[in-house]
Protein backbone atom coordinates (compact mmCIF):
# COMPACT_ATOMS: atom_id res chain seq x y z
CA UNK A 1 0.00 0.00 0.00
CA UNK A 2 0.97 3.76 -0.09
CA UNK A 3 0.50 7.02 1.48
CA UNK A 4 0.74 10.49 1.13
CA UNK A 5 2.28 13.17 3.39
CA UNK A 6 1.28 16.73 2.11
CA UNK A 7 3.84 18.76 4.25
CA UNK A 8 7.46 18.46 4.68
CA UNK A 9 8.35 20.02 8.21
CA UNK A 10 8.88 18.27 11.49
CA UNK A 11 5.30 16.92 11.95
CA UNK A 12 5.77 15.29 7.90
CA UNK A 13 9.35 14.30 8.27
CA UNK A 14 8.94 12.57 12.08
CA UNK A 15 5.90 11.19 10.97
CA UNK A 16 7.23 9.67 7.42
CA UNK A 17 10.26 8.26 9.65
CA UNK A 18 8.04 6.65 12.54
CA UNK A 19 5.80 5.22 9.31
CA UNK A 20 9.36 3.77 7.87
CA UNK A 21 10.50 2.25 11.37
CA UNK A 22 7.01 0.89 12.26
CA UNK A 23 6.17 -0.45 8.78
CA UNK A 24 9.38 -1.74 8.11
CA UNK A 25 9.41 -1.04 4.82
CA UNK A 26 6.11 -2.37 3.64
CA UNK A 27 4.52 1.06 3.24
CA UNK A 28 5.47 2.89 0.19
CA UNK A 29 5.51 6.63 1.54
CA UNK A 30 5.67 9.68 -0.50
CA UNK A 31 6.83 13.04 0.90
CA UNK A 32 5.88 16.24 -0.95
CA UNK A 33 6.86 19.95 0.49
CA UNK A 34 7.48 23.28 -1.69
CA UNK A 35 10.76 23.60 -0.14
CA UNK A 36 14.09 21.79 -0.47
CA UNK A 37 15.00 20.02 3.28
CA UNK A 38 18.27 21.80 3.12
CA UNK A 39 17.03 25.54 2.70
CA UNK A 40 15.83 27.34 5.47
CA UNK A 41 11.59 27.81 4.85
CA UNK A 42 10.64 30.45 2.22
CA UNK A 43 9.25 33.11 5.14
CA UNK A 44 12.83 32.51 6.72
CA UNK A 45 13.83 36.12 4.99
CA UNK A 46 10.73 37.86 6.54
CA UNK A 47 10.04 38.51 10.49
CA UNK A 48 6.91 36.43 10.28
CA UNK A 49 9.42 32.92 10.23
CA UNK A 50 8.06 30.17 12.86
CA UNK A 51 10.18 29.29 15.79
CA UNK A 52 13.65 28.11 15.21
CA UNK A 53 13.35 25.77 18.76
CA UNK A 54 10.48 24.32 20.29
CA UNK A 55 10.24 22.68 23.79
CA UNK A 56 9.72 18.99 23.74
CA UNK A 57 8.38 17.34 27.11
CA UNK A 58 10.15 14.49 28.28
CA UNK A 59 7.52 11.64 27.44
CA UNK A 60 8.11 13.12 23.57
CA UNK A 61 11.43 12.96 23.62
CA UNK A 62 11.62 9.35 24.88
CA UNK A 63 8.81 8.23 22.40
CA UNK A 64 11.36 9.36 19.42
CA UNK A 65 14.43 7.81 21.39
CA UNK A 66 11.99 4.25 21.06
CA UNK A 67 11.84 4.68 17.25
CA UNK A 68 15.61 4.88 17.40
CA UNK A 69 15.74 8.93 16.62
CA UNK A 70 18.66 9.40 18.87
CA UNK A 71 21.32 10.12 16.46
CA UNK A 72 19.35 12.55 15.13
CA UNK A 73 18.11 14.23 18.00
CA UNK A 74 21.67 14.04 19.72
CA UNK A 75 23.11 17.18 17.94
CA UNK A 76 20.74 19.60 17.86
CA UNK A 77 18.82 19.09 21.35
CA UNK A 78 19.37 20.89 24.77
CA UNK A 79 18.20 19.35 27.89
CA UNK A 80 16.03 21.82 30.72
CA UNK A 81 17.39 20.66 34.15
CA UNK A 82 15.54 23.14 35.99
CA UNK A 83 12.25 25.58 35.72
CA UNK A 84 11.51 28.97 37.24
CA UNK A 85 8.20 30.51 37.81
CA UNK A 86 7.32 34.00 38.45
CA UNK A 87 5.73 36.89 38.03
CA UNK A 88 7.52 40.75 37.53
CA UNK A 89 7.55 42.26 40.44
CA UNK A 90 6.68 38.90 42.63
CA UNK A 91 8.81 37.03 44.57
CA UNK A 92 6.88 34.21 44.44
CA UNK A 93 8.90 31.63 42.39
CA UNK A 94 8.41 28.09 41.51
CA UNK A 95 11.69 26.04 41.25
CA UNK A 96 11.01 23.03 39.50
CA UNK A 97 14.18 21.00 39.91
CA UNK A 98 14.64 17.30 37.77
CA UNK A 99 16.97 16.16 40.34
CA UNK A 100 14.55 16.09 43.51
CA UNK A 101 12.16 14.00 41.51
CA UNK A 102 15.14 11.43 40.56
CA UNK A 103 14.98 12.48 36.85
CA UNK A 104 18.78 13.48 34.69
CA UNK A 105 15.75 16.50 33.01
CA UNK A 106 12.51 17.59 32.93
CA UNK A 107 12.62 17.94 29.12
CA UNK A 108 14.22 19.50 26.01
CA UNK A 109 15.13 21.96 23.31
CA UNK A 110 15.09 20.97 20.02
CA UNK A 111 16.77 23.32 17.45
CA UNK A 112 14.52 22.50 14.40
CA UNK A 113 16.68 23.26 11.19
CA UNK A 114 19.35 21.11 12.42
CA UNK A 115 17.10 18.12 13.34
CA UNK A 116 14.80 18.51 10.04
CA UNK A 117 18.13 18.26 8.00
CA UNK A 118 18.92 15.15 10.07
CA UNK A 119 15.61 13.45 9.09
CA UNK A 120 15.74 14.34 5.29
CA UNK A 121 19.46 12.85 5.74
CA UNK A 122 18.09 9.73 6.55
CA UNK A 123 15.04 9.59 4.48
CA UNK A 124 16.73 9.88 1.19
CA UNK A 125 18.79 6.58 1.43
CA UNK A 126 15.38 4.65 2.50
CA UNK A 127 14.16 3.01 -0.91
CA UNK A 128 10.69 3.75 0.02
CA UNK A 129 10.91 6.48 0.94
CA UNK A 130 10.12 9.61 -2.06
CA UNK A 131 11.05 12.67 -1.71
CA UNK A 132 9.32 15.09 -3.70
CA UNK A 133 10.56 18.31 -2.63
CA UNK A 134 10.51 21.26 -3.81
CA UNK A 135 7.15 20.30 -4.88
CA UNK A 136 3.70 21.30 -4.94
CA UNK A 137 0.60 19.26 -5.49
CA UNK A 138 -1.90 20.80 -8.26
CA UNK A 139 -4.84 18.63 -8.39
CA UNK A 140 -5.92 15.61 -5.99
CA UNK A 141 -8.58 13.23 -7.08
CA UNK A 142 -10.45 11.17 -4.28
CA UNK A 143 -11.56 8.40 -5.77
CA UNK A 144 -13.93 5.94 -3.95
CA UNK A 145 -10.61 3.05 -3.41
CA UNK A 146 -7.85 6.08 -4.21
CA UNK A 147 -6.58 9.74 -4.36
CA UNK A 148 -4.92 10.27 -7.22
CA UNK A 149 -2.58 13.08 -6.41
CA UNK A 150 -1.02 14.86 -9.62
CA UNK A 151 2.08 17.66 -8.73
CA UNK A 152 2.74 20.91 -10.66
CA UNK A 153 5.81 18.76 -13.05
CA UNK A 154 2.80 16.64 -13.84
CA UNK A 155 4.27 13.74 -11.97
CA UNK A 156 1.53 11.17 -10.31
CA UNK A 157 1.03 9.09 -7.43
CA UNK A 158 -1.27 7.14 -6.28
CA UNK A 159 -2.81 6.41 -2.62
CA UNK A 160 -4.91 4.87 -0.11
CA UNK A 161 -4.45 7.88 1.97
CA UNK A 162 -3.04 11.41 2.02
CA UNK A 163 -1.81 13.21 5.23
CA UNK A 164 -1.94 17.04 5.66
CA UNK A 165 0.99 18.33 7.35
CA UNK A 166 1.17 21.23 5.51
CA UNK A 167 0.50 23.50 9.01
CA UNK A 168 -2.14 26.10 10.30
CA UNK A 169 -4.95 26.15 7.92
CA UNK A 170 -4.03 23.40 5.25
CA UNK A 171 -4.34 24.03 1.88
CA UNK A 172 -5.01 20.94 1.37
CA UNK A 173 -7.47 19.74 3.97
CA UNK A 174 -9.59 23.34 3.04
CA UNK A 175 -9.53 21.75 -0.33
CA UNK A 176 -10.78 18.89 0.40
CA UNK A 177 -13.63 20.36 2.93
CA UNK A 178 -12.23 20.72 6.32
CA UNK A 179 -13.95 23.60 8.25
CA UNK A 180 -11.65 25.51 10.69
CA UNK A 181 -12.28 27.16 14.23
CA UNK A 182 -10.79 30.39 14.74
CA UNK A 183 -9.75 32.38 17.82
CA UNK A 184 -7.37 35.80 17.38
CA UNK A 185 -5.29 36.27 20.79
CA UNK A 186 -4.50 39.56 19.13
CA UNK A 187 -1.08 39.10 20.41
CA UNK A 188 2.40 39.15 18.88
CA UNK A 189 5.22 36.77 20.14
CA UNK A 190 8.86 38.16 19.12
CA UNK A 191 11.04 35.46 19.28
CA UNK A 192 14.98 36.07 18.92
CA UNK A 193 17.92 34.05 19.93
CA UNK A 194 20.10 35.75 22.75
CA UNK A 195 23.54 35.49 24.43
CA UNK A 196 24.27 36.24 28.08
CA UNK A 197 27.07 36.64 30.51
CA UNK A 198 26.49 33.62 32.74
CA UNK A 199 25.44 30.22 31.04
CA UNK A 200 22.45 29.05 31.71
CA UNK A 201 23.12 25.50 33.19
CA UNK A 202 19.82 23.75 31.50
CA UNK A 203 17.55 25.98 33.05
CA UNK A 204 14.82 27.73 31.67
CA UNK A 205 12.36 30.75 32.52
CA UNK A 206 8.91 31.51 32.78
CA UNK A 207 8.01 34.91 33.88
CA UNK A 208 4.57 36.41 33.64
CA UNK A 209 5.28 40.15 32.73
CA UNK A 210 2.85 43.52 32.60
CA UNK A 211 3.31 43.07 28.65
CA UNK A 212 2.60 39.42 28.67
CA UNK A 213 4.19 35.61 29.15
CA UNK A 214 7.85 35.42 28.60
CA UNK A 215 9.64 32.39 28.12
CA UNK A 216 13.58 31.71 28.42
CA UNK A 217 14.49 28.02 26.76
CA UNK A 218 18.27 27.34 27.03
CA UNK A 219 20.05 26.11 23.64
CA UNK A 220 23.07 24.49 22.42
CA UNK A 221 26.73 26.72 22.88
CA UNK A 222 25.18 28.51 26.15
CA UNK A 223 22.61 30.72 23.93
CA UNK A 224 18.86 31.19 24.91
CA UNK A 225 15.85 31.36 23.06
CA UNK A 226 13.12 34.04 24.23
CA UNK A 227 9.78 33.74 23.49
CA UNK A 228 7.83 37.28 24.54
CA UNK A 229 3.98 37.04 24.07
CA UNK A 230 2.85 40.74 23.58
CA UNK A 231 -0.48 42.54 22.48
CA UNK A 232 -0.80 44.39 19.32
CA UNK A 233 -0.90 47.32 20.92
CA UNK A 234 2.45 46.98 22.89
CA UNK A 235 3.75 45.49 19.54
CA UNK A 236 3.14 49.32 18.10
CA UNK A 237 6.07 50.34 21.11
CA UNK A 238 8.15 47.43 21.28
CA UNK A 239 8.56 46.99 16.99
CA UNK A 240 9.88 50.67 16.86
CA UNK A 241 12.96 49.68 20.13
CA UNK A 242 16.43 48.84 18.35
CA UNK A 243 18.32 46.18 19.49
CA UNK A 244 20.13 48.20 22.31
CA UNK A 245 16.11 49.27 23.93
CA UNK A 246 14.92 46.23 23.78
CA UNK A 247 17.88 44.64 25.30
CA UNK A 248 17.76 47.15 27.99
CA UNK A 249 13.96 46.99 28.55
CA UNK A 250 14.17 43.28 28.42
CA UNK A 251 16.99 43.38 30.82
CA UNK A 252 15.22 45.27 33.53
CA UNK A 253 12.15 42.44 33.25
CA UNK A 254 14.56 39.48 33.07
CA UNK A 255 16.72 40.76 36.01
CA UNK A 256 20.02 39.55 36.09
CA UNK A 257 19.61 35.37 36.86
CA UNK A 258 22.05 35.48 33.64
CA UNK A 259 23.55 38.21 34.16
CA UNK A 260 24.11 40.80 31.45
CA UNK A 261 22.50 40.17 28.28
CA UNK A 262 25.12 40.45 25.32
CA UNK A 263 23.54 40.32 22.10
CA UNK A 264 19.54 40.02 21.10
CA UNK A 265 19.82 38.35 17.50
CA UNK A 266 17.10 39.03 14.66
CA UNK A 267 13.57 39.59 16.40
CA UNK A 268 10.77 37.54 14.64
CA UNK A 269 7.13 38.64 15.20
CA UNK A 270 4.46 36.12 15.04
CA UNK A 271 0.66 36.38 15.54
CA UNK A 272 -1.08 34.27 17.69
CA UNK A 273 -4.54 32.31 17.22
CA UNK A 274 -5.76 29.12 18.38
CA UNK A 275 -6.50 27.50 14.84
CA UNK A 276 -8.65 23.80 14.79
CA UNK A 277 -10.16 22.06 12.28
CA UNK A 278 -13.78 20.55 13.39
CA UNK A 279 -12.49 17.11 12.07
CA UNK A 280 -9.44 15.22 11.75
CA UNK A 281 -10.64 13.47 8.94
CA UNK A 282 -12.06 13.34 5.75
CA UNK A 283 -12.39 10.56 2.45
CA UNK A 284 -8.97 9.10 2.63
CA UNK A 285 -7.77 12.06 4.20
CA UNK A 286 -6.19 12.61 7.90
CA UNK A 287 -4.55 15.80 9.57
CA UNK A 288 -1.83 16.08 12.57
CA UNK A 289 0.20 18.51 13.61
CA UNK A 290 -0.37 22.15 12.97
CA UNK A 291 -2.58 20.95 10.21
CA UNK A 292 -5.07 19.58 12.72
CA UNK A 293 -4.51 22.57 15.33
CA UNK A 294 -2.46 25.46 16.06
CA UNK A 295 -1.70 26.24 19.99
CA UNK A 296 -1.11 29.29 21.24
CA UNK A 297 2.85 28.98 22.84
CA UNK A 298 2.49 29.76 26.83
CA UNK A 299 2.25 25.90 27.72
CA UNK A 300 5.01 25.08 24.90
CA UNK A 301 2.01 22.51 23.92
CA UNK A 302 1.42 22.53 20.56
CA UNK A 303 4.72 19.94 18.77
CA UNK A 304 3.67 17.62 21.91
CA UNK A 305 -0.08 17.22 20.74
CA UNK A 306 1.20 16.80 17.34
CA UNK A 307 3.29 14.05 17.91
CA UNK A 308 0.52 11.87 19.46
CA UNK A 309 -1.54 12.35 16.96
CA UNK A 310 1.52 11.20 14.89
CA UNK A 311 2.25 8.08 17.46
CA UNK A 312 -1.49 6.71 17.22
CA UNK A 313 -2.01 7.75 13.30
CA UNK A 314 0.94 5.29 12.62
CA UNK A 315 0.32 2.70 15.20
CA UNK A 316 -3.33 2.30 13.57
CA UNK A 317 -1.81 2.63 10.25
CA UNK A 318 0.84 -0.18 11.43
CA UNK A 319 -2.49 -2.38 12.49
CA UNK A 320 -4.61 -1.88 9.39
CA UNK A 321 -1.54 -3.28 7.04
CA UNK A 322 -1.10 -6.03 9.65
CA UNK A 323 -4.53 -7.20 8.95
CA UNK A 324 -4.64 -6.69 5.16
CA UNK A 325 -6.94 -3.53 5.73
CA UNK A 326 -7.31 -0.85 3.51
CA UNK A 327 -5.53 1.88 5.24
CA UNK A 328 -7.35 4.61 4.01
CA UNK A 329 -10.68 3.06 4.45
CA UNK A 330 -12.89 5.46 6.79
CA UNK A 331 -12.83 2.65 9.54
CA UNK A 332 -9.10 3.23 9.94
CA UNK A 333 -9.70 6.68 9.99
CA UNK A 334 -12.70 7.10 12.11
CA UNK A 335 -10.86 5.54 14.70
CA UNK A 336 -7.52 7.60 14.89
CA UNK A 337 -10.45 10.47 14.87
CA UNK A 338 -11.93 8.51 18.26
CA UNK A 339 -8.82 8.49 19.84
CA UNK A 340 -7.55 12.19 18.76
CA UNK A 341 -10.26 14.59 19.62
CA UNK A 342 -10.02 14.33 23.59
CA UNK A 343 -6.64 14.63 23.94
CA UNK A 344 -7.00 17.88 21.22
CA UNK A 345 -10.19 19.38 23.07
CA UNK A 346 -8.87 18.63 26.99
CA UNK A 347 -4.73 20.34 25.48
CA UNK A 348 -6.74 23.52 23.55
CA UNK A 349 -9.12 23.79 27.35
CA UNK A 350 -5.81 23.70 29.48
CA UNK A 351 -3.64 26.16 26.78
CA UNK A 352 -6.64 28.46 26.31
CA UNK A 353 -7.28 28.93 29.63
CA UNK A 354 -3.92 29.61 30.50
CA UNK A 355 -3.91 32.38 27.92
CA UNK A 356 -7.28 33.87 30.29
CA UNK A 357 -5.48 33.70 33.60
CA UNK A 358 -2.25 35.26 32.38
CA UNK A 359 -3.29 38.20 29.86
CA UNK A 360 -5.82 38.98 32.08
CA UNK A 361 -5.12 42.47 34.19
CA UNK A 362 -8.37 43.03 36.12
CA UNK A 363 -7.23 43.08 39.55
CA UNK A 364 -8.90 40.04 41.39
CA UNK A 365 -7.65 38.05 38.66
CA UNK A 366 -4.14 39.03 39.36
CA UNK A 367 -4.33 38.79 42.99
CA UNK A 368 -5.47 34.96 42.54
CA UNK A 369 -2.83 34.76 39.89
CA UNK A 370 -0.20 35.97 42.39
CA UNK A 371 -1.64 33.77 45.10
CA UNK A 372 -1.75 30.49 43.14
CA UNK A 373 1.87 30.96 42.26
CA UNK A 374 2.36 31.77 46.04
CA UNK A 375 0.93 28.75 46.93
CA UNK A 376 2.46 26.29 44.69
CA UNK A 377 5.83 27.69 45.68
CA UNK A 378 5.32 26.92 49.22
CA UNK A 379 3.23 23.89 48.97
CA UNK A 380 5.18 20.45 47.73
CA UNK A 381 1.62 18.56 47.02
CA UNK A 382 0.39 21.85 44.61
CA UNK A 383 4.15 21.77 42.58
CA UNK A 384 4.07 18.04 42.29
CA UNK A 385 0.38 17.84 40.38
CA UNK A 386 2.00 21.36 38.09
CA UNK A 387 5.36 18.89 37.15
CA UNK A 388 2.84 15.65 36.75
CA UNK A 389 0.76 18.34 34.17
CA UNK A 390 4.60 18.86 32.44
CA UNK A 391 5.98 15.22 32.28
CA UNK A 392 3.16 13.15 31.75
CA UNK A 393 2.65 12.77 27.89
CA UNK A 394 1.03 9.82 27.32
CA UNK A 395 -1.36 8.62 24.36
CA UNK A 396 -4.39 6.11 24.83
CA UNK A 397 -2.71 2.63 24.67
CA UNK A 398 -2.72 1.49 20.64
CA UNK A 399 -0.35 -1.98 20.73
Amino acid sequence: MSIVIHGGGMTGAILAFMLHKLTQGNLTISLIDQCSPYTYDMQSSTKTTPPDVVALSRGAYYELIKIDMYPMLNSCTTAIKKIEINAHNQNNTVFINATDYNLSELGYVIELNTFRKNLFDFLYKKSNVNIFCPATLKTIKREKKNNLIILNNDHQIISKLVIAADGSQSKLATNCGIQWFKKNYHQIAIMAKISTEIPHHGCAFEKFTEYGPLAILPTSNNFSYLIWCISYKEKKNISKWNTHKLSQEFQKIFGQKLGKILNIGTQHFHNLWLIYAKNHISHRLALVGNAAQKLHPIAGQGLNLGLRDIVILSKIIKNALNNNIDIGDYSVLSTYQKYRLSDQRSTILFTDGLIRLFSNHCLPVIIARNMGLFLISCNSYLRNLLVYKMLNWKTNQIS
